[in-house]
């Protein structure tokens, strides 16, 4: 007794199992988090480093240099980055997807306790971050103070570092939240000058007496035998009420008090940043998931708790100002639209060509058992319902009915034949179902290399790949057990078609009839010109096809409209904070009055140890994210949008440089820009002029727009040239002359002021603006000395210089980069014609020009994926000869894979799509898809043949009678993928292109599979004929 017969005789466990499965499959899907796309940046670790005073040149030389040289050592790194700023150093190094974040961690932190003691002292201690796609904010709040309320934005910003960001962390789906906006605040004594002076006293006394009369010191340990306690002189004791009344210095004429040279100010800090919610000045905040979290489980946490902690705040106004949620439920309710439509169209073309509603009715049963058992098999695997996963589930559909039809068909003929409903269902199973298996491996071979390939191309389409594999193998077990058990009560009574049912068949065979006379006749006639047919015609039409590519052009993933905007800009050289938020104001206006705005968030500069909203801005450089509604509700594309702000803000004075791109403009954010041209060398100056050669010369570039550098020689700094002599005969060092200036100008914390439950406020001392605006007051700034108080001009000259606006290094040489973006042109057809561009520049010894945007990535992909189809086809080859038991049947089943090569390149060409990741995995895929045609002729001929049919007239019987499952099979795949090249969803545009070429290589391949197959046929069997009347003779 067979497993079918058992199992259709005892249903129960089996069936028990299935609608288990369906039942967690129906909860998996429930439950299932939602995300656009899977994770797949590179995992990264980002150090912050604050050397307090330093310059920019100090801080790129003295600091991260030779950071940069340490963590170039370690294992599996990608690459090295640094950017130096004043006072700021951000390293980052990332790494291969195989060196876990944890790992990574661990060696640079190792790696910077190993050069600790060679950086520079008053370097404060290194801030260590991961780096993943959890670094990105699944939410950005805008806190504002209510209208009325009794707050300012200092006030707002010390609560949400404080009582709010506490209340956030509570939420469990919370990983991390982080603050913005550069209100922090502090307690300012501003010394006067000409008091100081008065008294015989410098800043450093001031300075030093704060700092040792609010400092708690560790007095050791009193050890006794059964216990030990610390002990500690609690020197941590102003108050800021009684801050003036302390004693700066005693005198013969008595004490002098900070009262008697100094105001006391509650303001805030100079700021460095800002943040801007839907064009108002804010606080920003930004919610973060765990690094194994879901964006949505976060999201639901965070409105779950949102309204309890606004009761908890009344004084408080939260607004959402960025969050990808409606972009994510919007995409994903998309694509379950879709998946309905393309069941449902597939249905219907199924119900057109059998023209049988019973058999129909029972293929379209079998897709909701399917389904639900591939997304438990997900939820097992821990998958997202994303785009990726939700496309193979599309996909799937075409490939899901083609399986239950092989079984429907033959369990059918088997009714037919007149056997009672319960014997045609096991005969008809049994004699199926390891043809069926076989067609199902072969399908699954090719995509098994796509799990293994390794870099960002398995991180993006291994979802993908082992979703289909789920959906596949799920189908099967449907088709030989659901099907048969419900083939028994739907298939019984009359099999005759009803009027309807015959009117449909004879409308399919009024098409299919001419097509398989047709067939016949060509065939007949090709097998008389084989060679030139085969040669000329065949090979002939796919070289043709395949030098179309270049045309065609390559990207790493597609542009996509989501409605996401990113505008990334930077104002002159030296420009204030307050002039570039004047700046950011008259964007903000030309972005709310443009037609489907939505909200906006603003960061201009950035802030140490803040990650999330950017770690590298100055305060000229800033990123604005805005929203407007989605593609299916405007005219506009969102490139024409981008257009239209790009000329706009281009008026606007003061704008060094203005960037509008889409959303996912590039696929992986350590890709700066689509083309990003570095040139790396030793001198900044040489760096500078190259730079600004090769950005003359990419403006000729067609399809390249928002054309800039990353650093200009533009930064005005006045220099102080010291007179060492002088400084030697009044025994004053350059580092105190240096820490006097500094204390001066910008300040220097002299303590903190405790306050209970707050981070407290730093004690700055500087002197009042007024007394530090213009170069005399520099000039006249007394510096001490032990003969007295000394003009600074007469221990240095002053010289105003040109410097880096940042410094940038990677590969541990100094680099500028070159960006530009672009609408939708293909990436190669934009590196063409940069290659043409650059390749007559001059280049000095040591400099060296590389490509680092997108094309440089899209090489190591495509080098993957080819590795992987060529794999593939290895596994289909070998997964059909023990089919066969034939070395050369497979090679002739697998000629319809060039021939499907031929309708994808022709299908994106007349659709207007590149070739890219999606579009390469779409022809792996097609392998699979085509090859089970092929499997339907040969199988036939080989039975007909055994049968004792003549070659021609198997040959000829095998088209006309697999003419019609063959074209049911490939338009029930083809209509299935519709809604895909449709591009139904938002974001889907990413994956279209694998749908475009699945449906223009099934089109052709289709309908020349039913001639070159059998003509290959012949070539091989007179081959095998040959070879044995050869040895034959021998």
């Amino acid at each position: 007794m067979s497993f079918v017969e058992r199992y259709l005789k005892n249903p129960y466990l089996i069936t028990s199992l299935i609608i288990l499965g369906v039942v967690l499959g129906f909860l998996s899907f429930r439950e299932m988090p939602l995300n656009l796309f899977p994770d797949a940046n590179y995992p990264k670790i980002a150090v912050v480093l604050v050397w307090p005073g330093a310059s920019a040149e100090d801080v790129e030389d003295k600091v991260a240099r030779r950071v940069e040289k340490e963590l170039a050592t370690l294992d599996l790194v990608r690459k090295v980055q640094s950017s130096s700023r004043d006072e700021v150093a951000a390293v980052s190094v990332e790494f291969e997807y195989e060196k876990g974040l944890d790992s990574a961690e661990v060696d640079v932190s190792a790696a910077l306790n190993r050069i600790w003691a060679s950086l520079p002292k008053g370097l404060l201690p290194a801030r260590i971050f991961r780096v993943s796609d959890a670094t990105a904010p699944v939410c950005t709040l805008a806190v504002y103070p209510k209208p009325g309320a009794p707050l300012d934005l200092a006030k707002v910003r010390q609560l949400a570092d404080n009582e709010l960001r506490e209340a956030l962390l509570r939420i469990p789906e919370v990983a991390q939240v982080e603050v913005f906006g550069g209100y922090f605040p502090e307690v300012r004594l501003e010394v006067d000058r000409d008091k100081l002076a008065r008294y015989g006293l410098n800043l450093s006394q001031v300075i030093s007496a704060i700092y040792a009369e609010n400092l708690n010191i560790p007095g050791g340990l009193l050890i006794r035998s059964h216990d030990q306690i610390l002990i500690k002189v609690a020197g941590e004791r102003l108050e800021k009420q009684k801050l003036l009344d302390l004693v700066v210095a005693r005198t013969k004429n008595g004490e002098i008090h900070l009262r008697d040279i100094a105001r006391l100010k509650t303001l805030y800090a100079e700021r460095e940043s800002l943040f801007h919610g839907n064009g108002r000045p804010a606080i920003g905040i930004n919610i973060l998931r765990p690094e194994k979290g879901h964006v949505t489980v976060t999201l639901a946490g965070l409105h779950r708790e949102l309204p309890k902690i606004k009761k908890m705040f009344p004084e408080l106004s939260f607004e959402v100002a960025d969050t990808q949620e409606n972009l994510i439920r919007t995409s994903i309710s998309n694509m379950i639209d879709a998946l309905r439509d393309a069941v449902v169209l597939t249905v219907g073309v199924i119900f057109i060509i059998l023209a049988r509603w019973r058999m129909t009715l029972l293929a379209a049963i079998s897709i909701p058992f399917t389904y639900f058992m591939t997304f438990f098999g997900m939820r097992l695997l821990g998958f997202e319902l994303n785009i990726v996963t939700l496309t193979a589930v599309i996909v799937a559909v075409g490939l899901l009915l083609d399986d239950a039809i092989v079984v429907i068909e033959n369990i059918d003929r088997h009714h037919h034949l007149g056997k009672p409903p319960f014997q045609a269902a096991v005969d008809g199973t049994k004699e199926i179902w390891l043809a069926d298996f076989a067609g199902t491996i072969t399908t699954v071979a090719v995509l098994v290399p796509i799990l293994f390939i390794g870099g960002y191309v398995e991180k993006i389409l291994r979802q993908f790949a082992s979703v289909l594999i789920l959906a596949l193998l799920s189908s099967y077990v449907v088709s030989i057990t659901v099907i048969p058990l419900l083939s028994q009560k739907i298939l019984r009574g009359d099999a005759r078609r009803n009027a309807f049912e015959r009117l449909l068949y004879r409308v399919s065979e009024g098409i299919l009839e001419p097509l398989r006379n047709f067939f016949v006749a060509l065939f007949d006639f090709a097998v008389t010109k084989r060679l030139l047919f085969i040669g000329p015609l065949g090979i002939g039409l796919l070289v043709l096809s395949l030098k179309q590519m270049p045309l065609v052009g390559k990207d790493l993933m597609p542009p996509m409209d989501t409605g996401i905007i990113k505008i990334s800009f930077e104002t002159e050289a030296n420009t204030s904070l307050a002039q570039t938020e004047k700046i950011v104001n008259q964007m903000e206006e030309i972005i709310r009055e443009t037609p489907g705005f939505i909200r906006m968030a603003t960061m201009v500069g950035s802030e140490p140890g803040v990650i999330s909203f950017g770690a590298e801005r100055t305060p000229q450089q800033g990123l604005i994210t805005v929203h407007f509604i989605d593609r299916f509700h405007r005219k506009e594309t969102i490139w024409q949008i981008e257009e239209e702000l790009r000329e706009k803000f281009l008026r606007i004075p003061g704008l060094r440089y203005v960037h509008v791109y889409d959303f996912g403009a590039t696929p992986l954010s350590s890709i700066a820009a689509p083309v990003d041209v570095m040139i790396s060398g030793p001198d900044p100056k040489v760096l500078d002029r190259l730079a600004e050669e090769v950005k003359t010369r990419l403006y000729k570039v067609r399809g390249l727009v928002s054309i800039s550098r990353n650093w200009t020689l533009e930064k005005r700094e006045i220099e102080l040239v010291l007179n060492l002599e002088k400084l030697a005969r009044y025994k004053v060092s350059p580092l105190e002359l240096a820490s006097t200036v500094r204390a001066a100008f910008s300040g220097a914390a002299a303590s903190v002021l405790r306050v209970p439950g707050e981070d407290g406020y730093v004690i700055r001392v500087r002197f009042p603006e007024g007394e530090r605006r213009t170069l005399s007051d520099l000039k006249t700034l007394k510096i001490p000395t032990p003969e007295g108080p000394v003009p600074l001009n007469e221990l240095a000259t002053f010289q105003e210089v040109r410097t880096l606006t940042v410094y940038k290094r990677q590969g541990l040489s100094p680099v500028v980069d070159v960006l530009g973006y672009r609408y939708t042109t293909a990436i190669t057809h934009l590196q063409g014609q940069v290659n043409r561009l650059l390749a007559d520049l001059p280049l000095p010894p040591g400099y060296r020009i590389s490509q680092e945007g997108e094309s440089k990535h899209m090489g190591e992909s495509f080098s993957r994926l080819k590795k992987a189809l060529i794999l593939a086809l290895v596994l289909l080859y070998f997964s059909l000869v023990p089919t066969f038991k034939s070395f050369l049947d497979p090679l002739t089943i697998m000629v319809a894979i060039p021939l499907s090569l031929i309708g994808a390149v022709w299908g994106l060409l007349i659709v207007g799509r590149h070739f890219c990741m999606p579009a390469a995995m779409g022809m792996i895929l097609l392998a699979g898809i085509v090859v089970n045609n092929s499997i339907l002729l040969i199988d036939f001929i080989k039975r007909a043949r055994a049968e004792g049919k003549g070659r021609r007239e198997a040959i000829e019987g095998a088209i006309r009678i697999r003419t019609r499952p063959i074209i049911m099979t490939a338009m029930g795949t083809i209509t299935g993928m519709l809604p895909i090249a449709a591009e139904r969803a938002l974001g889907l545009e990413r994956l279209s292109p694998l749908a475009v070429v699945a449906i223009g290589g099934l089109l052709v391949a289709t309908l020349l599979t039913l001639l070159y197959v059998p003509l290959f046929y012949t070539l091989f069997e007179d081959l095998k004929k040959k070879i044995r009347r050869i040895r034959g003779n021998q």
